[in-house]
């Protein structure tokens, strides 16, 4: 059975990385625009899922369409 902050981590960083794929800026549009927020990027989305990654020690997240 899996330890239950190890399943808590797992979802944070799932989490983390679903709202960076949804709220990351296009690569034929604005750069520095949230598509789903609609304004400046990094949008509060954005600044809450680093925020998930940092909590539990994980390592900055591009998505991979980018990488």
């Amino acid at each position: 059975m899996t330890d239950p902050v190890e399943q808590v981590r797992a979802q944070l960083v799932l989490s983390a990385r679903v709202i960076m794929t949804d709220h990351w800026p296009p690569t034929d549009g604005r750069r520095d625009w949230c598509p789903i927020c609609n304004c400046h990027w990094k949008c509060r989305a954005m600044l809450t899922a680093y925020a998930y990654l940092r909590l539990v020690g994980a390592h900055i997240w591009i998505p991979p369409h980018l990488g």
